[in-house]
């Protein structure tokens, strides 16, 4: 059906009381409105005008598109018309080309002539009915897919909050979106598809980064200074001014190294960033035998000098504060910067690393348990090497050159050489594993050097967050007395934290 105004109806306009508040509008009062109904609306603006006919369209079973619009001799908008959304056909330099890759997206457009006309009634400024075409020359959408119309679908602000509050913490976008629809009652009341999120959470991400990713990480980690003053990085560049290396701490984690900080932790082992750049973390166990994270850094690689910028510069972080002894997982580049940085700190070496390389070099499984037996076992550093020399000779390992390389690292995994030092219960790097696997669950392999070093911080804040609760357990409760020393238990209990 196509309708056109009068003159004579187009000068009356309709009394104040029939202009459309499109902010309050609901479909349902679409519904029960007739052609001459909508001939008769007036609109205060011309955007008011489409997210008329856009609800029009979405009752209907359409989409709408804008079309072609005019001005005054002064510039003004004074016209406009609104498509449906299959309006005219596609373009023929499309079907041309001779650079095509991929095949022709299926044609959408049917020369459909529904429309509606708006102009600009100068006399009183509102927007009215110039001509309605209401008549389609294709089968209208089912009002449960009329959702899928690529302008009927909208991110409101809350969803774009949620969104961002839920990326912010490693939910990944399938997730959301599955929540976000159970909250809704369905899919088809979500009013967005998985795909509007996704480019909405890329969207976000590209505007975090506008100004560069290693200068938005920079420029995000030097604002947490104003909120801690004691929060500090450091980083260094590579000869074509690009970033290398990255530490930074925050005002805790150098208050947990000063007091936690004579056993050191750090493995290099995690790479869950779209660089694929090593992370390294620096960790140690506090007053309640936990895991307390002292600081992340991003390495450039895993070379001598990176590991030996890293040392350096933790150590000016934390104030000099050299520890007693250094957990690794026995890389040749990281022994080495720990005997440059930190020639008076004991260097001991993961257990687990040192089995697992006894297992693929070892096949007797006799020499296997001595090695186990060596690596745990309490014993003399002379009766370890009576051993030691027995099971050269035994074996005929006394020319191996691995053999001899063990031999030479001996102090850094033997457990006669390692006994008297204070390594707080630390064996093995497992607790960097233990953060490893933690950071997984937050950290995409597409993550930006922005969003790593976000992640990494939140990861921190769970920590904290389990090491506030060990603490008020401990001073909210008392333990139960199970000798009959109650005074001893009593005082031991009012001393030690649990």
């Amino acid at each position: 059906m196509e309708v056109s105004l009068s003159q004579e109806d187009a000068d009356r306009g309709g009394s104040d009381g029939d202009a459309y508040d499109v902010e309050n509008f609901e479909l349902e009062d679409l519904a029960g409105l007739s052609v001459n109904d909508i001939l008769k609306k007036v609109w205060d603006s011309v955007d008011n005008a489409y997210e008329f006919y856009r609800g029009f369209g979405k009752l209907d079973g359409f989409g709408v598109r804008k079309g072609d619009s005019g001005k005054d001799c002064e510039g003004n908008l004074v016209r406009y018309r609104f498509f449906c959304n299959k309006e005219g056909f596609r373009e023929r330099k499309h079907y041309d080309r001779v650079d095509r890759m991929r095949v022709h997206k299926p044609e959408t457009r049917t020369n459909c002539k529904a429309m509606l006309s708006v102009y600009l009634d100068k006399n009183d400024q509102y927007w009215k009915v110039r001509k309605l075409v209401t008549k389609h020359n294709h089968d209208l959408t089912p009002a449960g897919m009329v959702h899928l119309i690529a302008n009927h679908r909208r991110l409101t602000e809350v969803a774009k909050s949620q969104i961002v509050g839920m990326e912010a913490h490693g939910i990944v976008t399938s997730k959301i979106v599955g929540y976000m629809a159970g909250m809704a009652g369905g899919y088809s009341l979500l009013g967005f598809l998985k795909k509007d999120v996704y480019n909405y959470a890329d969207k976000m991400r590209r505007i975090k980064i506008v100004d560069g990713d290693a200068n938005s990480a920079l420029v995000y980690l030097e604002g947490k200074a104003e909120s801690d003053p004691m929060a500090i990085a450091k980083y260094n560049v590579t000869t074509d001014n690009r970033l290398a290396n990255l530490i930074w701490a925050d005002g805790c984690s150098r208050v947990d190294y000063q007091y936690f900080g004579d056993v050191l932790a750090f493995d290099s082992t995690y790479r869950k960033n779209k660089y694929k750049r090593p992370v390294v973390i620096f960790s140690g166990s506090n007053n309640h035998k936990q895991t307390t994270i002292f600081r992340f850094g991003m390495l450039h690689d895993e070379s001598l000098a990176s590991y030996r910028w890293m040392l350096e510069n933790l150590m000016e972080i934390m104030c000099r504060k050299k520890p007693s002894v250094v957990v690794t997982v026995g890389d040749k580049a990281m022994i080495k910067a720990v005997s440059e940085v930190l020639p008076e700190s004991t260097h001991r070496l993961c257990a687990w690393h040192v089995e697992k390389n006894v297992t693929s070099n070892v096949k007797d499984d006799d020499l296997r348990g001595l090695f186990r037996r060596w690596l745990y076992a309490d014993m003399t550093t002379d009766v370890f090497e009576s051993e030691w020399e027995q099971a050269a000779e035994d074996y005929g390992l006394c020319q191996k050159q691995w053999w001899c390389q063990m031999y030479e690292k001996k102090e850094m995994w033997a457990s006669a050489y390692l006994r008297d030092k204070f390594c707080t219960g630390y064996r093995t790097t497992s607790r960097c594993e233990e953060i490893n696997a933690y950071v997984n669950k937050f950290s995409k392999s597409t993550h930006t050097i922005l969003e790593l070093v976000q992640c990494l911080d939140m990861v921190a804040r769970e920590y904290r967050n389990k090491e506030m609760l060990l603490q008020f357990k401990s001073i909210n409760s008392v333990p139960v007395m199970t000798t009959c020393l109650r005074s001893l238990e009593r005082h031991a209990a009012s001393v030690y934290t649990r």
